[in-house]
Order: structure tokens, then sequence, then C-alpha cells
């Protein structure tokens, strides 16, 4: 028969018990983006010869994507993007917190929030899973009067409509417990855009080091996952740091724009032309070895 493969994702350290003895058995090939979740994998004991790191990619129309103006009246304002899905292991809590800390109405400032799906709209809702988005804008106090500006924009977004969605912001905010790859945080970055990111994850293979590199507290992952792995953590990241980085570049808005920039040019090759290119390489090293 032809190449067995299978493309892995997994947001934490441990693996969920049987995984990597069923993928041993039914695959020639395991593929992960990121060194991250390899490191993962032959933690539980996949065999390193049979598993290969195939990062993702971006659309280059992210790198066509004009800086962000100076906000202010002729041009909105200042705005944060957070791409994420309406899980507890995205920083949902952290987020909202943290922004609801560093400003109030009087700042011109908004939080937009792109996301896929509300759970409190579904008959059924998952541990991992917040209960509904105006449950957590309540929570952290976000549908009071004297509380900033909220967008929240929540459908399936054509892929046409990605570069769109970056422009918008002034930075991206992504401050997960966990990524395999973080798709969204590549993406500001070939857009521009300054990343606020969880330091811990397979993020780290592409984000800049730097103050926007958030620091963490390691806890165990527990139900935050799509499936149980005893032993696996999670990173907590500071709500503190995220809220004086939040605050940071809303004051200091050109030298924000100049670490934009800068993050463009450290991921500007990382298109999905290469990482085609690698899982070709990666598919066709395997072919050889099997013969």
């Amino acid at each position: 028969g032809g190449l067995k493969t299978n493309l892995l994702v997994w947001e934490s350290d441990v693996l969920p018990p049987g995984w990597a003895g069923s993928l041993e058995r039914a695959c020639d090939l395991v593929l992960v983006p990121s060194a991250f979740t390899l490191e993962a994998l032959l933690r539980a004991g996949f065999p390193a010869s049979r598993a290969s790191v195939v990062s993702y990619g971006f659309d280059p129309a992210l790198l066509d994507i004009e800086p962000p103006p100076s906000p202010g009246p002729a041009d909105g304002p200042f705005t944060f993007l957070a791409v994420l899905a309406p899980h507890w292991r995205k920083g949902v809590r952290e987020l909202l917190g943290a922004y609801r800390a560093a400003f109030s109405s009087r700042d011109d400032v908004l939080l937009a929030i792109k996301t896929t799906y509300d759970p409190g709209l579904r008959r059924k809702q998952q541990a991992f899973e917040i209960p509904s988005w105006m449950g957590v804008l309540e929570d952290a106090r976000l549908l009071e009067a004297g509380a900033p500006r909220v967008r929240l924009d929540v459908r399936i977004a054509q892929d046409s409509e990605i570069p769109r969605i970056y422009e918008s912001a002034h930075v991206v905010v992504a401050p997960a417990w966990g990524e395999s790859f973080g798709l969204s945080i590549l993406e500001g970055l070939a857009a521009a855009r300054p990343v606020l990111a969880t330091g811990w994850g397979g993020h780290l293979g592409f984000l800049p080091q730097g103050p926007d590199v958030l620091p963490h507290r390691l806890v165990e992952a527990g139900n935050s996952l799509y499936e149980a792995a005893l032993g696996a953590r999670a990173a907590i990241p500071d709500v503190e740091a995220l809220r004086a980085r939040l605050r940071w570049h809303f004051e200091h808005p050109r030298e924000s724009r100049e670490a934009g920039e800068a993050c463009r040019q450290s991921v500007k090759g990382r298109t999905w032309l290469r990482a085609g290119q690698c899982l070709l390489d990666a598919l066709t090293s395997a072919s050889g070895r099997r013969g």
C-alpha cells in the first residue's frame, strides 16, 4: 500500500496514553508542526526515524499589508486583535482580565476578538470551552459603562478575508496556555504586527524573543485539553505582564510600529510555499526509506 501518514497537533508536552503506540502501529510517518510537538511525541516513545517537523506557513498577501496607521480620530482606535477559539487554553480569561485592568472607556482603544463559535449557543458544552462569550465578558467587567471597547466577530472567516482581519489591528494578542504551532501568531508577525504571546509552546520556533514574550507559570493542564493526559502541563501567562505590554504598545505607537516591521522581517520566508516544499521533502524521504 501507499505511505500512511498522520499529522499530529497537540498543545502540551505529554501525549494522552496510547497515542504514540497507536500511531506507531498505524503510520509510516507522523508529521508535526513544531519541535515542541516533536519532543512530546518522542518522549512518549515514538521512533524519531518516523517523525518529521513540517511547519505551517502564511498567505504571502500578508506581506503586502501596510503597517498600522497612527491611532487617532481619523483612523480609529488603537486596536488589539485576538484570533482564538472559545477555549480556556487560549488564555481568554487572562486576556480579558489584562485588557480590563489596562484600559477604561476613556482610552481610545479596542479589543477585536475574532472567533469561530459561541459555546453558549450549543446544547452541550465541553470542559475545555468557555461557557459563553457574553458570560466571560461580563465576568471580566467588560460590559460595564466604564469599560474599554470590545468587538466580537463570531463566524468562520473565508481565506480571502484573512489579510483584512490583520490589517485592522495594531497589535496581535495570543496569550494561549500552549500551542502546537500558533498560526495566528505567525500571520500576525507576517502582517508586521507585534504579537504578545506566552513564552511556551510550538510558536517559540519562530516568535522573536523580547518583552512581548510573556512570562508564565506551568501547571497541570487538567481538562483544558481535548483529551486527558496525566502529567501534561499548561503555561498560564502572567496577567500583570500582559497588562503592562498592552499599555506600553498603546502609549508607544511609533515604537510598536517599528517592532512590527522587525517581526515581519523575522518570518518573511515562512510562506505556505515553503511549507509545501518541506512536506514534499518529508514524504519523499519517508518513501525512500520504505523502499
